[in-house]
């Protein structure tokens, strides 16, 4: 029987079997024999005949020999070696020419690489439910119509079972102030496909409201139509109470809890940019350093901390009140009257009268004012700042205790104007020095002299009301020539006492395409007898980029006849040090600014000490400006800072009292260091 099957089926590629209806094979063509490695007499024929005799005793080839096939029979066959092997196989009947079922086809599948796949993917699935149910964050998959197919287990048990929430069911959990922004996202998502990232708040399981961030991402097929959406949401409440803190460090002062110097220009740009009138007020906590001096920095921390609570008791909410300084404070006072000024000036005022107590100490202060408005007094904020800089100074002088608004004088600027060129002549200039410390060994490497302008009706006028007219005017040039002149004399004097001593002057951005100032300043170092390696001139930072080009041509000159350059208020402007590099600069002034807060700011302090190794790397020494505490010198010195100017070694003076302060602080650096 088995010759007539093997003409037929033996060039089948598939397995082929034939059985009698007993189960016994009679006959099996070379593709079966292949699939389990054996000849027709090889004894794994006679164990798979006792086993689909087994088979046939069963239900299995009873129907098969009832007429009816049966497909999909799933089991392991045993080969040659031993090994099994998973086979799919499909029985039927063969009728014969009577009409009988005299034998069964057995047709047979190696479906070893479909169980790998089934067992890879049931891996997966349970791979991704262990991820899914233990990860922090939750997994969600929507369908194309927004249908919620998938649930993590810890969001099942906060309410109903999974088959019964909907999209907009989850949009419950979130906080009514975010769901409009979670609602756009999510329209977005279905409408462009692009990625989506939203953050909302969501109650925990306390009723506590906590920060979240969703993640939404389209999942496209070959034809680029949505499939389903996966949104993964995480927790990220840590992240933003690390954020707030960032956020207190940089705009809060640590000490008093309100707005720093930082935070103060940026809500100052911003009233300016909006447009908004204002009044703004300069604080002074009378006595304050007589109470630190007196009792302890503790007594005046706390005195600080409390006094501004008591400024803080009298403010309007839209008011904004910050700490500037170690003892510089500052009011916006937005959209108010002068009127409502005086009101609240009263307040603050009296407000002091009361005494504060520290450890059952009676600790008596009052409290000073000075204000002027944006944009009524001037619409330059830095004049603005200087009016009531004025005021404040005016209330001090008269005793104190008490507010003062800015008086502008008749007709001022127009009387500024009209002397300015005439102010030489009539001898009203006169020149302050302030010292240039070496932060190594403590002693005076320099001094930088500074203009100044004693008006016989106006008084002192401020370097920054009569500078930029000069600068307007042109005039800025025979006075950078005078003040050069008179200065060099001076220093060449002090020499013979203080060899070695350097002069600073500052040079006007407007004189950087004045070709003639070189010959100029040969002229003057020639006249006087002052060595061209004493003399550094000081250009700003933001002033030297403005004119690029001609700037860099006039400090080259300058180096080339012996002239120092140095960039002051390095840091204020948008220039870099690959800039600075390409310019025969060999001093930065790094801007007060940042050295205000390097004690109390971390963010200046790196800022700070990145400058000076990035200088020093390029062979540039530099000078930190504004130093006013013991704390900022000794951090500047652990930074390698080379010099330093400021009030805490000696404010700007006038050329008698300048060269007493040297002949005693040279003293003082001959007995001890003087820090």
């Amino acid at each position: 029987m088995a010759g007539k099957y093997a003409a037929f089926f033996h060039h089948f590629t598939e397995a082929v079997m034939i059985l009698n209806t007993e189960g016994r094979v009679i006959y099996t063509n070379p593709a079966f024999q292949a699939l389990l490695g054996i000849n027709e007499h090889d004894v794994a024929i006679q164990e798979l005949t006792i086993e689909l005799e087994r088979m046939a005793a069963g239900s299995l080839l009873q129907s098969v020999k009832d007429g009816k096939p049966v497909h999909n029979v799933e089991w392991e066959i045993k080969k040659a070696d031993g090994s099994t092997i998973p086979v799919s196989a499909v029985f039927s009947p063969i009728v014969n020419e009577q009409g009988e079922i005299d034998s069964i086809l057995c047709v047979c599948r190696d479906v070893t690489k479909e169980k790998k796949l089934e067992r890879a993917l049931e891996e997966c699935k349970q791979h991704f439910q262990l991820i899914a149910e233990h990860s922090t964050d939750y997994i969600l998959i929507f369908s194309n119509k927004r249908e919620l197919l998938y649930i993590p287990s810890s969001l099942e048990k906060v309410g109903t079972a999974i088959h019964q929430y909907s999209y907009e069911d989850i949009l419950q959990f979130v906080h009514p102030d975010d769901l409009p922004n979670i609602v756009r996202k999510f329209d977005e998502l279905y409408r462009t496909y692009d990625t989506q990232i939203a953050e909302f708040r969501k109650r925990d399981n306390e009723g506590k409201w906590i920060w979240m961030e969703a993640q939404g991402k389209a999942i496209v097929n070959e034809q680029n139509e949505l499939d389903y959406v996966i949104v993964t949401v995480k927790n990220i409440s840590e992240r933003k109470k690390y954020e707030e803190k960032l956020r207190q460090l940089a705009y809060f002062d640590s000490l008093t809890g309100i707005a720093n110097r930082s935070y103060f220009e940026r809500y100052l740009k911003q009233l300016i940019e909006s447009q908004t009138d204002f009044a703004l007020c300069y604080l002074d906590f009378d006595k304050f350093k007589w109470i630190n001096d007196h009792f302890s920095h503790q007594a005046g921390d706390y005195f600080l901390r409390e006094a501004v609570k008591r400024v803080q008791s009298v403010l309007r909410t839209e008011d904004f009140f910050a700490r500037i300084g170690g003892d510089e404070f500052v009011l916006l006072l937005p959209n108010i009257t002068k009127e409502e000024v005086t009101k609240l000036a009263d307040e603050l005022v009296q407000t002091f009268h009361k005494p504060f107590y520290y450890e059952k100490q009676l600790i008596q202060s009052t409290l000073s004012m000075g204000i002027a408005f944006f944009p009524k007094d001037s619409d330059r904020i830095e004049q603005v700042m200087k009016y009531a800089d004025q005021a404040l100074y005016n209330v001090k002088k008269r005793g104190k205790n008490g507010y003062e608004f800015y008086r502008p004088t008749q007709n001022r600027k127009a009387i500024i104007e009209q002397d300015l060129p005439f102010a030489i002549l009539r001898e009203q200039f006169y020149l302050c020095y302030q010292p240039k410390i070496k932060l190594g060994s403590g002693t005076t490497m320099g001094v930088e002299t500074l203009l100044r302008w004693r008006h016989p009706s106006l008084g002192e006028i401020p370097p920054l009301d009569f500078i930029p007219l000069a600068e307007q005017s042109g005039f800025i040039f025979e006075i950078t020539l005078w003040v050069l002149e008179h200065a060099c004399r001076q220093v060449k004097e002090w020499q013979s006492q203080f060899p070695g001593l350097k002069l600073a002057v500052n040079l006007s951005p407007f004189l950087l395409n004045r070709t003639e100032l070189i010959q100029h300043i040969t002229d003057i170092l020639r006249d006087t007898k002052f060595a061209p390696e004493h003399l550094i001139l000081e250009v700003t930072e933001s002033g030297l980029m403005e004119n690029f080009e001609t700037g860099k041509h006039i400090l080259t000159q300058l180096k080339n006849i012996g002239v120092q350059v140095a960039i002051d208020d390095f840091g204020t402007g948008f220039s870099s040090l690959a800039y600075i590099r390409n310019l025969p600069v060999s001093l930065l002034k790094i801007d007060r600014s940042f050295i205000q807060g390097i004690a109390e700011n971390s963010k200046d302090a790196t800022i700070v000490d990145t400058i000076i190794h990035l200088a020093k790397s390029l062979d540039i020494q530099v000078l930190a400006e504004g130093v006013e505490t013991y704390h900022q010198v000794m951090l500047l010195q652990q930074m390698d800072c080379d010099f330093a100017q400021g009030f805490y070694f000696s404010k700007s003076l006038e050329a008698e009292k300048l060269k007493k302060w040297l002949e005693e602080y040279n003293r003082s650096v001959f007995d001890h260091h003087p820090f």
